[in-house]
């Protein structure tokens, strides 16, 4: 499939509107208004299944003669004391136990209300039998904030078995978003027999940006039966549902075709959000269908929320534990830094003396700071190398480069020649590039700190050949999502070790102090 192909594709899943589908899955049915509007404007063609009346014959009927009762005179009075407060947009779901009953028995309501219109979803209620299980507390374990990497991996996995205990799932994933758009499976519990695809990765555009704004605004999602048919959304007056928070929403069928070609019948994904971004999402497949009550659905959203804490936790703790063990790193470098400037100007001009006039302390204090195997001091015209660094007249042009196309003062990258093409010369010893700078008065120049990597061949394990994100079927002319979902390797050249987090903080750190001092002499001076 040609690269051209391959982003018509693309961009067709990006224009989809997902959120307008008018229609829905056939475990439930909908009703629904524009806002302030309690009348029913739009309604599922299915109703009759549910409710005993034909869908025809409630649009345009004020939703109380449906449901004379609705809102409860509980939930009313948490919200507002007027009558129509609930066709009012709210950030939360309300979620109505019993709310109806129907021709096959009692059914469970999930109210929700964005700018556009409000949403009446009916569902088969939870039976009797199963409320003890559903309505259990959050185990506590969950609550436990990891501090070790080794808590980390045994929270998610936790997690995850708790996940597909409650849900029954076959396989339950733990998947999170790389920086690059791109998820990795990092915890995964399934049943015996099942291919395991924990440590792969799936490409940014399995999941568009599209579906990735409909994760953020609801809290699961469900599909039973991707061979289910779609039930079409009847419309008063040509009323449009805006669907973005319905939990009943169809499926596009670019998804159902990319789900039967992974051999997944059902899916059940809950978001993980933090703070206000998609980190990640905790995905559930089967080989066969599979529904679960909303309130079973709702209690799993619970534990995943409750795991964000885990991961805020643990981000914190350590970025603290980082921010401590660099400290007495960033000391040694800056007293290496004073010492070997004693007596100088802190940015002199061309100096022919060789890097090891200035001291072995301050080249292994730079090297050590960020782990990396070079490091180049720039102070005006003068360069000074230790370890495995570019030639000088290297250095000058990167530097030139750097402060011609990158005006932020730290700069990182693993993959130099990706930015900067003649790079590419040197990439067996310096692929890598952490950059930092530091502001001078006006009559002294810029100084920097310039860090190198060398080339590391990365080894990914894809599920699938990321390349053949979308296929073209020559009897349909159309295009599809990839069929192939095996472990795909791929080795590539040309980067460096990644920067961490903490690699950054560090170097961001120094920079601050750097600054400080300066500006310290310079009120002296």
């Amino acid at each position: 499939m040609s690269e051209l192909s391959l982003q018509g594709f693309l961009a067709e899943c990006e224009r989809e509107q997902l959120h307008r589908a008018q229609a829905i899955q056939p475990f439930g049915c909908l009703l629904g208004g524009p806002v302030g509007d309690p009348c029913i404007r739009f309604v599922s063609a299915n109703a009759e299944d549910w409710l005993g009346q034909p869908a025809e014959a409630l649009l345009g009927r004020p939703l109380a003669e449906l449901l004379p009762h609705f809102p409860p005179k509980t939930e009313l009075a948490d919200v507002t004391a007027t009558s129509d407060a609930w066709t009012q947009p709210s950030p939360q779901k309300r979620l109505y136990p019993k709310l109806a009953t129907g021709p096959g028995g009692a059914l469970d309501g999930l109210l929700s209300c964005n700018a556009s219109n409000w949403l009446l979803e009916l569902e088969a209620a939870l039976p009797p039998a199963l409320e003890r299980e559903a309505y259990r507390l959050v185990p506590h374990r969950l609550y436990r904030m990891p501090y070790t990497e080794h808590d980390w991996v045994a929270q998610c996995q936790y997690l995850a078995d708790e996940l597909r205990s409650a849900t029954g799932f076959e396989r339950v994933m733990i998947y999170r978003f790389r920086s690059d758009g791109c998820g990795e499976v990092i915890s995964e519990s399934l049943a015996e027999g099942l291919d395991p695809y924990l440590g792969l990765r799936y490409p940014a555009s399995d999941i568009p940006q599209i579906a990735r704004q409909l994760y953020l605004s609801n809290r699961h999602r469900q599909i039973p039966d991707v061979d289910a048919p779609s039930i079409p959304i009847l419309g008063n007056e040509g009323a449009i549902a805006d669907l973005s928070l319905s939990d009943l929403r169809a499926v596009s069928p670019v998804h159902i075709q990319y789900l039967q070609n992974m051999g997944v019948t059902a899916s059940l994904s809950f978001s993980i959000i933090l703070p206000g971004q998609l980190w990640g999402l905790i995905a559930c497949h089967n080989s066969v269908p599979r529904n679960l009550h909303l309130a079973v659905r709702e209690r799993c959203a619970e534990m995943a929320q409750v795991f964000t804490l885990s991961i805020a936790g643990y981000q914190s703790t350590r970025r603290l534990l980082e921010v401590s063990e660099s400290d007495d790193d960033i000391a040694s470098l800056l007293e290496a830094l004073r010492q070997a400037y004693a007596g100088r100007a802190f940015a002199p001009e061309a100096d022919p003396d060789p890097a090891d006039h200035l001291g072995p302390t301050l080249g292994q204090s730079l090297l050590s700071l960020v782990g990396a195997d070079g490091a180049t001091l720039i102070e005006g015209k003068a360069i000074y190398s230790f370890g495995a660094a570019p030639s000088s007249d290297a250095v000058r042009a990167i530097y030139q480069w750097l402060r011609e196309n990158h005006q932020e003062p730290v700069f990182a990258t693993d993959a130099l020649s990706q930015h900067y093409r003649p790079a590419a010369v040197f990439a067996a010893g310096a692929s890598g590039l952490l950059a930092v700078r530091v502001g001078q008065s006006e009559d002294k120049a810029e100084s920097a700190f310039l860090w190198w990597r060398p080339e590391q061949p990365q080894t990914v394990h894809w599920a699938g050949d990321p390349r053949k994100s979308a296929m073209f079927d020559s009897q349909s002319a159309t295009l599809s999502p990839r069929s192939s979902f095996e472990r795909w390797i791929e080795t590539s050249s040309g980067h460096s070790e990644p920067w961490t987090d903490a690699d950054l903080l560090r170097a961001k750190k120094f920079r601050s102090l750097i600054l400080r001092d300066l500006n310290s002499s310079l009120l002296r001076g």
